[in-house]
């Protein structure tokens, strides 16, 4: 499940000049200078190897900034445990090479890393086969580290499976509307938009559909071209914003195939299709239609997207769609909910996170690791090198990180309100659901809603087994 945080394989990366000017402002960071963790204190002795596996490609914007990142945490854990060797195991390729990585080193305890820096999606599977530690022993009470408690509550429940914490979140990717300001001029909505509702983005389609016949009015991810990744960046922003936002029922364990914000999102999805108003099929359906909204927006054939927050390092001058001009051209607003309710905004979250593995024969010295790895500078040059939002608020308003890319701070406040996707070991079965209909639209506008919600359960149950979901009213 690859395109949980803005890798080169398929999403945007950041200067490398950018990343070094943020850490040039590391130096004047209000707050948020190094410290050593406090349970440094309490070593434990032993000086057991603490090994840890992590991606050295594909979180970071360039290799040349993922050894920056690594060679600084090896100097500033042999400075805090001297007697506990680091043995750094980094992967190449794509998310799903390093958990194949993974997959070998768990067939032998004594090959199994302590630490392992993995995307959110593969969290409830290697929770539910007993791969990872808990950690909430490390989380609660007056005692809870200061880059937890600095973390929203969508943010902490990302590596949260059945109320037991499994993983802390290293950096995370949530969603926003990036238009075009002279488009939505000229069709005579005033700029800044601030939309209200999903009536409201509809309405702003129309006119800009209207105005401006050959551009594409709104971008919608659609389909399963790029698997849980259309969720993340499409149809769950709008889902959580719903009046019924639940995918997974943990009471019943079942998963949610009718309900009545299921019922509207998809509705949202069908209208707009119908109109029209979304990219053509041809694009949404595409292998490689996540990293398009960015480029098509640089070529002014775009005037809306919901989109992730990586898009913006795109326009940078190493990105993907360089465009000098895209801070004068594009504004953004938050995803309202569907009809303004509270909390006003939604947004769904996924990313990379920091978990320990069950067998770390000293897990007190790995999760002192990961303390290291989550101090407030090395949080914020993970942000501002790998175009992720830190997962500490107080860090996402530093200005090294806000003047990583555009609308950084934007992203940043929005992923307050954000809703973690289900860490169910069978999402990725609901996902493909989602996104099989949501493809469904955009290839058959005039597919009814309960078509949809019948195709849905259909492929959930076959799967998963006829007592797997349930309708809500």
């Amino acid at each position: 499940m690859a395109g949980l945080g803005r890798g080169r394989m398929c999403r945007a990366k950041a200067a490398l000049t950018a990343g070094m000017a943020a850490v040039a402002g590391l130096a004047g960071l209000t707050g948020a200078a190094w410290r050593a963790p406090a349970a440094a204190a309490t070593r434990d002795p032993g000086g057991a190897t603490i090994s840890v596996l992590y991606s050295d490609n594909y979180v970071f914007d360039t290799d040349a900034l993922a050894t920056t990142w690594w060679r600084s945490i090896a100097r500033q854990w042999t400075k805090l445990d001297p007697s506990a060797p680091l043995h750094e195991i980094g992967v190449g390729g794509t998310d799903v090479d390093e958990m194949s990585r993974a997959a070998l080193l768990f067939r032998h305890p004594s090959e199994t890393p302590c630490v392992i820096q993995l995307p959110t999606s593969y969290i409830g599977e290697l929770a539910g086969a007993g791969r990872l530690a808990p950690l909430d022993s490390y989380l609660n009470g007056a005692s809870a580290p200061g880059f937890w408690t600095g973390m929203p509550a969508g943010v902490q429940q990302m590596g949260s499976i059945d109320g037991t914490v499994y993983a802390v979140d290293a950096g995370s990717t949530d969603s926003a509307l990036l238009y075009d300001k002279a488009m939505l001029e000229k069709a005579g909505v005033p700029v800044p938009w601030a939309p209200k509702s999903w009536q409201d983005i509809v309405t702003v389609a129309e006119k800009v559909h209207r105005a401006e016949p050959k551009v594409w009015p709104l971008w919608l991810a659609s389909g399963n071209a790029v698997g849980p990744t259309n969720v993340l960046e499409g149809i769950g922003n709008l889902l959580e914003g719903s009046t019924n936002p639940t995918m997974f029922d943990a009471r019943t364990n079942k998963w949610v195939t009718d309900s009545p914000g299921l019922q509207a999102t998809l509705q949202l999805y069908k209208t707009v299709a119908e109109e029209g108003l979304n990219a053509p099929a041809s694009q949404l359906l595409a292998a490689d239609s996540v990293g398009q909204p960015p480029l098509l927006m640089q070529q002014g054939d775009l005037a809306i997207a919901v989109g992730a927050n990586w898009y913006t390092g795109e326009w940078l001058p190493d990105g993907g769609a360089p465009w000098s001009e895209a801070a004068q051209q594009i504004g953004i607003a938050p995803i309202p909910t569907e009809y303004g309710q509270a909390p006003g905004s939604a947004t769904t979250l996924g990313g990379w996170a920091w978990a320990i593995t069950a067998t770390c024969s000293d897990k007190a010295a790995a999760f002192r690791f990961i303390t290291l790895a989550q101090q407030p500078t090395n949080q914020l040059e993970t942000a501002a090198w790998s175009g992720l939002v830190p997962p500490d608020t107080s860090v996402g308003t530093e200005r090294a990180f806000a003047g990583s890319a555009l609308y950084q701070l934007q992203f940043s406040t929005y992923a307050e309100h954000g809703t973690a996707l289900p860490n169910d070991v069978s999402f990725p079965v609901y996902a493909r659901a989602l996104d099989t209909v949501t493809g469904d639209f955009a290839l058959h506008p005039t597919t009814s809603i309960a078509a949809a919600l019948s195709t849905m359960n259909q492929l959930i149950t076959e799967q998963l087994g006829p007592g797997s979901t349930e309708t809500q009213s």
